[in-house]
């Protein structure tokens, strides 16, 4: 017995009859989702401008940039350091970066094509492809597809992986060519797989180690689980083909991370963020103990290191156990939403399948190595995000198939959950760019519930109508499914809006990309002629948060070099090394647009 039509049928037949023979020419489907990625990004520009970076990540992500655009992994330590000194940046035995290297190569691609955004949405690009190819070889093409738009319209329009330089996309490309790689490895054992599987296995070494390696232990050991149960010849044809690619793949990159942690730190086994690590005094892991204070040269880095770290987390049971739950609460909010997270609860009728037991150890996993670390940021979970998007498409797949007494109650939900999670993103968009006083945002806010009531009894009295008429019982017109469409359409819209009035941290959106930060001091010292020298002075009350002394790789070179006041410690030796530069002191704690010759009478406070 088919199901009885539902609300908006033929239309949304139509539409997945038409998206499905699109989704079945698998390489159109990916080139499509990459493409549209970019285009559509970039039609949001006018009002999401390039982003300025702001956060002290972004600009050590910068800085590794702009070393791999000159050809050098890493920059020789500068003689005057103490006043460049800065957060998530070492100074010796190097000068560089703290973070591996991955997405410091991506913005060094998109700083040789012009500007280092380029190679964020790239990445970006790159990833929404790398989950479709992904789910491609889990799930039919049409849901593997549909999974790709989803994770573009989640997290690749909005969110601060777009709109910053903190990365995400690179570690959750990784992620998808290893998940990808795999059942592919299984049914059809290739070499290029293997291949593919190695690769993405590199990028998580250099994007994000450590998640990586909770990542990668249980897929990697079921493929070499499976490739010694297979039978004697079978096996050594599985190792040759196989195991061999793979294996020097992972060579390759264990060499190159040796030869740049050896660039970086003097070590091939001393990692870069193990000498930032030797500053930091809190504890990493939940169970360790705050190390003894360390004395610093500058007021910005006691202030971070000794008052904004440890306040933190506080090592104990209740502080453990109030991390896990903010980690898990953020999660939910950033890559899921009330929407995504209703495919989850068919997880039981998913564990039937061996396959799907692994994905679900494989996530217990890596969220057990995210929860016991202290810190946490969305884009440290990226790798989970791959395989969490992959039981949601496998649980939306099982939840299409439900009937329930002729109905395809299952299907109606989830082009429910496809309509919410298509229109949530551009509807937090539209509140964006709306001015803060706008009367028509004004008067919807206040009449919510009425606007929420007028399409659904509209709904109702058309399906009514539309069933009571004889006309309509053997075969409904086109334009009841199309009205249908509307409204439900308009329903789930208004739902979207009343969520984000409610709750408006609860999407992945970024809303702060003018915000200036150094631009406009760049701005004023561009457009004069000659070298600059720009001495930061800070307030006794300034937020470590918010630092402003970054520099280029080539810091003698740059037309612009800023350094840090340090009390008690004399400038002297910085003018005299900068000597045929001008001098600029720039106070941002008063004024963080302007900066002003620097001269006797300002040279102390």
């Amino acid at each position: 017995m088919l199901p009885k039509p539902g609300l908006g049928e033929p239309l949304f037949a139509r539409m997945e009859h038409a998206f499905a023979h699109f989704a079945r020419n698998k390489g159109a489907a990916l080139a499509a989702i990459g493409g549209f990625t970019i285009l559509a990004r970039l039609a949001l520009l006018p009002w999401m401008p390039v982003p300025q970076p702001k956060v002290h990540d972004e600009f050590s992500y910068l800085l590794a940039a702009d070393t791999f655009a000159h050809g050098r992994l890493a920059n020789p330590p500068h003689p005057l350091w103490i006043f460049f000194d800065t957060f998530h940046v070492i100074q010796h035995p190097s000068y560089a970066s703290m973070y591996p290297p991955a997405q410091g190569m991506v913005l060094a691609l998109g700083k040789v094509l012009g500007n280092p955004w380029i190679g964020v949405l790239l990445s970006v690009a790159a990833m929404c492809m790398a989950i479709t190819w992904m789910l491609q070889g889990w799930m039919p093409p049409e849901w593997a597809l549909l999974g790709g738009v989803l994770t573009l319209f989640r997290v690749g329009l909005f969110s601060y992986w777009t709109n910053s330089y903190w990365g995400g996309a690179v570690a959750a490309t990784g992620a998808a060519l290893v998940l990808g790689a795999l059942p592919r490895i299984w049914e059809q054992q290739r070499p290029r797989d293997a291949v593919i599987f190695g690769v993405g296995a590199g990028i998580l070494a250099t994007s994000r180690p450590m998640e990586g390696v909770t990542f990668f232990i249980p897929l990697g050991t079921a493929l070499v689980w499976w490739v010694f149960r297979q039978k004697s010849d079978a096996r050594r044809a599985c190792v040759k083909r196989l195991l061999l690619p793979l294996a020097a793949i992972l060579l390759c990159v264990a060499g190159f991370i040796a030869c740049y942690n050896w660039r970086v730190t003097g070590s091939p086994i001393v990692f870069p963020h193990f000498v930032e690590g030797r500053m930091i005094r809190t504890a990493i892991f939940l169970w360790q103990q705050d190390k003894p204070p360390i004395p610093y040269a500058n007021p910005q880095f006691d202030d971070f290191y000794h008052n904004f770290l440890p306040s933190l987390y506080q090592p104990s049971w209740a502080a453990a156990e109030g991390q896990i739950e903010w980690k898990l609460t953020d999660f939910w909010q950033f890559y899921l939403g009330p929407a995504l997270l209703i495919p989850l609860f068919a997880l039981p009728w998913l564990l039937k399948e061996p396959r799907n037991r692994l994905l679900l150890f494989q996530a217990a996993l890596s969220a057990f190595g995210l929860g016991i670390v202290v810190y946490y940021h969305a884009h440290y979970a990226a790798p989970l995000m791959v395989t969490i998007f992959l039981l949601v498409m496998q649980g939306m797949r099982k939840l299409h198939g439900w009937v329930v007494r002729g109905h395809a109650v299952g299907a109606a939900l989830t082009r429910l959950i496809v309509l919410f999670s298509l229109l949530i993103g551009p509807v937090y968009f539209a509140h964006m760019i709306l001015p803060e006083s706008n009367v028509l945002r004004d008067w919807m806010h206040r009449h919510f519930s009425l606007l929420l009531a007028a399409p659904v009894v509209a709904l109702v009295t058309l399906k009514l109508g539309s069933l009571l008429a004889p006309q309509f019982r053997a075969r409904r017109p086109g334009w009841i499914a199309a009205c249908e469409f509307l409204l439900l359409a308009g329903i789930v819209l208004q739902i979207c809006v009343i969520q984000r009035n409610s709750y408006p941290d609860n999407f992945a959106f970024v809303d702060d990309l003018s915000e200036p930060f150094r631009k406009p001091v760049e701005q004023q010292l561009a457009a004069l002629p000659g070298e600059h020298l720009v001495v930061v002075r800070y307030s006794k009350d300034h937020n470590s948060g918010e630092e402003y002394v970054y520099n280029e790789a080539d810091i003698d070179r740059a037309k612009n070099v800023w350094a840090r006041e340090i009390p008690g410690l004399d400038l002297s030796p910085l003018f005299n090394y900068f000597r045929n530069r001008d001098v600029w002191i720039y106070e941002p704690d008063e004024d963080d647009s302007v900066v002003r010759p620097y001269s006797a009478e300002n040279a102390s406070k």
